[in-house]
């Protein structure tokens, strides 16, 4: 059990089967590929707010561009990255009790040159991890990730009759789908800097706690008019104040 986890490989892809100087039947067709994740939330009381973070260094992440959505209920909710750097992007989804939603990140075929040129391959892995770093709860949750594709026709647009897809399962981290992701429980007071182990949950994150070393100090002289025991009802004023101090920085922080 940890806060985060490694989830799979992905694959992004805007790319001919055949390289054109190669296909002289004419064969080829061009395919689009995403990668989905399944997720369910086990809990039958308590809703999770997670992570997603991808990584690729070779090509990086800016190479092309990539849309995003979460779907529980049929919407394909647009997605906005919460941190990114060339290599790096996190999101960040909510999933109710006993709820399952769909995670998809993929080219951006909206934009007619990424088709035209064909020229997206993207390699990398996920990670998984809580939102709400500190506490005492545990999250059973159900992962199934998947690359899907479609097949575009010889002459698309002009042809749009030969569609075909294909869908297949991933191997997991784990090698299998349920896995348990549990906060932290909050350290000794008084606080200096955060553990190594949050630093590490990912990229996007660490850089962020690691640019503003004075915006995120957990000192609890510095969270509010006087000092601060280790009360429960002191602890939750902490642990708020934490979490908030996170999103504030996140929604400032630059795009790269």
């Amino acid at each position: 059990m940890a806060v985060s986890t490694v989830v799979s490989t992905f694959e992004l892809l805007v790319k001919p089967l055949v390289q054109k100087n190669a296909d002289i039947l004419g064969a080829g067709r061009t395919i689009i590929q995403g990668y989905f994740l399944t997720i369910s939330n086990l809990s039958s009381s308590v809703p999770v707010r997670l992570r997603v973070n991808f990584t690729a260094q070779s090509p990086n992440l800016n190479s092309q561009p990539l849309l995003a959505f979460f779907d529980v209920a049929g919407l394909n909710s647009p997605l906005n990255p919460v941190s990114q750097t060339p290599t790096t992007k996190t999101y960040v989804i909510s999933i109710n009790p006993r709820d399952t939603g769909l995670f998809l990140l993929q080219p951006d075929v909206t934009k007619k040159e990424v088709v035209d040129k064909a020229d997206t391959e993207i390699r990398g892995f996920v990670t998984l991890s809580l939102a709400n770093l500190f506490g005492s709860s545990s999250f059973d949750l159900l992962l199934t990730p998947q690359q899907r594709g479609t097949f575009l026709p010889n002459k698309f647009p002009e042809s749009n009759t030969d569609f075909d897809q294909l869908a297949y399962a991933l191997p997991t981290a784990t090698g299998g789908s349920k896995v348990t992701l549990t906060q932290f429980q909050f350290p000794s007071f008084p606080i200096r800097q955060l553990p190594p182990e949050i630093l590490d949950l990912d990229p996007g994150l660490a850089e962020i706690i690691r640019e503003n070393p004075d915006r995120i100090n957990l000192n609890p002289q510095n969270l509010g008019n006087g000092a601060i025991s280790s009360t429960t009802d002191s602890l939750q004023q902490v642990l708020s104040a934490m979490v908030e101090r996170i999103s504030e920085l996140e929604t400032q922080a630059p795009s790269r």
